[in-house]
């Protein structure tokens, strides 16, 4: 008698919700339009379409739905309209921003992004280098049925590593650090790639209003998230005067010190990381000790060089820290910098900074001397 009347108080399942209810919205891309008004469009996922795609049929297995007005609540809103489902952004991958609406500034943007608590903070986040966020989206990639997770698969395999909508809104909030965001490219190489490949080679850097100011590309961007601290591995070829060597490099690490004398502002950087070599043009015997560390050595301050060029250029051109220096300087002298966190922006660009490179190889590969060709043999 007493488990049947405990039953009486047993409550079900009032409140749920079926899967087939939810509309999931996988990839944002916000855009200027013509007028100047916020342009929102959504991919959408079409769950109908799946097995179409793998029977071989090219059909896509989502739909890219667009509005535009004046707020991002009530473009999702319309959204909503066109949908017979309730959106659901627990599984939103990436947002897409076109470089008009970069430039012009995301500070309102970012607002409905920090206050929504159905947005993932995990979620990537990407301008559109020279084009529209839903140019992206339209994206047919022969490699995933959504071009937005495509975009942040190849980011953080290929390229510059994680950066997601969490790491933005932790750089706006600080002083000494600026803003910067990963971008993404659609124009193709060849015809064969038109309306299907994405490129991730450029970063663009944001002032402290979260407006776009310019952009490093290439062998700067990479350069610019190592010494940002955010870079996990990549591939590097120098050339030697004697040929080129192209090492893997793995583990990268980086360290900041500062120092503060008279009016002067100076910025120690130490990079660190191990790796193998991968190609090696040169006469030297990698394998062999007393060929390898100067090898080492020489690598190791042509990187240096290199890096300071790359922090020079964004210090003189842009003004803005998107190295994070300035948030170094904060933990090593707190007092210092609340008299000058506030003309932060004025004094980056004076910053004197040093660069220091410690790469080590550690496999030399299967021979030490390359493979000697006609013009190698006595």
């Amino acid at each position: 008698m007493f488990c049947l009347i405990a039953t009486l108080f047993i409550s079900g399942c009032w409140d749920r919700n079926e899967i087939n209810d939810y509309a999931f919205w996988i990839g944002t891309a916000l855009d200027l339009s013509e007028d100047g008004t916020l342009q929102k469009s959504a991919q959408i996922a079409v769950p109908a379409d799946f097995k179409a795609r793998s029977g071989g049929q090219q059909q896509r297995a989502n739909i890219v739905l667009t509005t535009t007005g004046t707020s991002i609540v009530d473009l999702e809103q319309e959204i909503q309209d066109k949908l017979p489902r309730k959106v659901f952004l627990g599984h939103r991958r990436s947002i897409f921003i076109g470089e008009k609406l970069a430039r012009k500034g995301l500070t309102q943007i970012m607002d409905q992004f920090s206050r929504n608590t159905d947005t993932r903070m995990r979620t990537d986040i990407f301008v559109v280098d020279g084009g529209r966020g839903c140019d992206v989206l339209k994206i047919n990639s022969p490699f995933n049925q959504f071009s937005a997770i495509v975009a942040v698969d190849q980011d953080r395999f290929c390229r510059l590593g994680d950066s997601a909508l969490r790491d933005v809104l932790l750089d706006v909030g600080r002083d000494g650090i600026r803003p910067s965001m990963p971008m993404v490219e659609t124009s193709p190489n060849n015809a064969l790639e038109k309306h299907k490949i994405i490129e991730v080679k450029s970063v663009a850097i944001f002032n402290r209003h979260l407006q776009m100011v310019g952009k490093v590309t290439g062998r700067e961007s990479l350069e610019l998230f190592w010494v940002k601290g955010v870079l996990k591995n990549q591939f590097i070829s120098l050339e030697t005067g004697g040929g080129a060597v192209s090492l893997f490099e793995t583990n990268l690490k980086k360290t900041v010190h500062t120092e503060f004398e008279g009016n002067k502002i100076k910025a120690y950087i130490k990079l660190v990381g191990t790796g193998r070599v991968l190609e090696n043009n040169t006469n030297i015997d990698i394998s062999v000790t007393s060929e390898r560390i100067p090898l080492e050595r020489k690598l190791n301050e042509m990187k240096a060089k290199q890096v300071e060029e790359t922090i020079k250029k964004v210090q003189l051109q842009y003004g803005q820290d998107v190295f994070g220096i300035g948030e170094e300087f904060h933990r090593e002298h707190p007092y210092k910098w609340k008299e000058i966190k506030t003309r932060w922006d004025q004094l980056f660009p004076t910053v004197e900074v040093s660069v220091t490179v410690k790469l080590r190889i550690q496999n030399t590969g299967a021979i030490g001397r390359r493979i000697p060709g006609i013009g190698d043999r006595k």
